[in-house]
């Protein structure tokens, strides 16, 4: 086996070792390359604690820090095998979409959901592609509607035979778009002000010296 899919072994074990609202693989694949098309970076803190629900009055989903910054590590080397991928072989790129091993139907709604949780994270900026005009709102469309498809509470009522066979690959050319777009440098509108824009860190919350450590071990935060 080799070394990427060793990682690659490794970091599945250590999500479906975690908890709910742990991201499991699939899930955590599209919340990466969700975080790839942002038309803004999110900083790492503030992405890291949206995929395993870290904030105040939550449950740590790690038993220690170490625990979570070995996670951490393995995260990060995933999102950037991603973006290497992304922006040097593109044609290689590939969601992980699961498929039913039964009827060999292609599982895409668990991805769409981790790209969903990206999104929401610029929901205004990622809301500004479609006044480009062109390929760039082409693919932010398809990926809000598949976003709507996926997370809509009515979904069992949706006739799966009339969803477009074409939509993993779909999907799979949206991420590519939009990339593209994104490292172009091109500019997208209605840009809010930096006075306004989310604090990356305020998922934590202010932490006290006294204050139990976010990881969960129930240590005072200096002691942690």
């Amino acid at each position: 086996m080799s070394e990427q899919a060793n990682r690659l072994d490794e970091l599945d074990q250590a999500l479906l070792a975690l908890d709910d609202p742990a991201m499991v693989l699939e899930e955590l694949d599209g919340f990466i390359a969700g975080l790839l098309i942002l038309p803004e970076p999110v900083p790492p803190g503030e992405w890291f604690a949206a995929a395993f629900g870290l904030g105040r009055r939550r449950r740590s989903v790690f038993a220690s820090i170490d625990h979570a910054n070995a996670v951490l590590d393995l995260v990060m080397a995933y999102h950037d095998e991603i973006a290497r991928t992304l922006a040097q072989e593109p044609e290689l790129y590939q969601p992980r979409f699961p498929v039913d091993p039964v009827n060999g139907d292609v599982i895409w709604e668990l991805w769409i959901e981790g790209l969903a949780a990206a999104v929401n994270l610029r929901r205004e900026r990622f809301n500004a592609y479609p006044q480009l005009g062109g390929d760039a709102a082409i693919a932010s469309r398809s990926l809000s509607t598949a976003i709507d498809i996926a997370l809509d509470d009515r979904r069992d009522r949706i006739n799966p035979a009339a969803l477009d066979p074409a939509l993993p690959a779909g999907l799979r050319e949206a991420v590519l778009t939009l990339y593209k777009y994104r490292q172009s440098g091109a500019p997208v509108p209605d840009r809010p002000p930096f006075a306004v824009r989310p604090n990356p860190f305020a998922a934590f919350g202010k932490i006290g010296r006294n204050d139990p450590c976010p990881c969960g071990s129930g240590k005072k935060y200096k002691r942690s």
